[in-house]
């Protein structure tokens, strides 16, 4: 019974838990550069709020397993340029793939701008695809995400 609870533990170690909060950085990083806007634009590239908010679906190629991003640009009343946030499944490594022609929007009052999309997520034998929910809400100003 023991080895029995011992190989079930050692079982249970290997299964990954879902991470729910994504990494959101500033666009001064290389990844947010024009050069990696995904194919074809007209889907990577998507418009809201009369085009105060734009999303835009960034591909850097490399590494294979982890290459996705999302950028977000937001207009605030009373500031000159627009705000970018950079939306990454973590610090360091992108998406595994993001479906920007699957993107839907809803508005929320009390929270922003609703984006739903799926996004991948490099398990270490392939990628899991689940939704990445993406909140911009310009009242506070803030970006947040998270992948289910």
């Amino acid at each position: 019974m023991k080895a029995l609870a011992t190989g079930l533990a050692g079982i249970l170690f290997l299964v990954p838990l879902p991470v729910q909060a994504q990494a959101i950085r500033d666009c001064d990083t290389w990844e947010a550069n024009a050069r990696h806007v995904m194919m074809p634009p007209e889907v990577a590239v998507r418009s809201f709020a009369e085009g105060e908010i734009r999303v835009i679906g960034l591909d850097t190629s490399e590494p294979a397993c982890c290459s996705a991003h999302l950028m977000v640009e937001y207009v605030l009343p009373d500031e000159p340029f627009p705000r970018c946030a950079l939306v990454s499944a973590t610090e360091g490594e992108g998406f595994s793939g993001l479906r920007m022609a699957d993107l839907t929007a809803s508005y929320d009052a009390a929270r922003g701008l609703v984006l739903t999309l799926p996004a991948g997520r490099y398990d270490g034998m392939g990628s899991v695809m689940s939704p990445l929910v993406v909140v911009i809400d310009r009242a506070t100003p803030a970006v947040t995400a998270r992948h289910d």
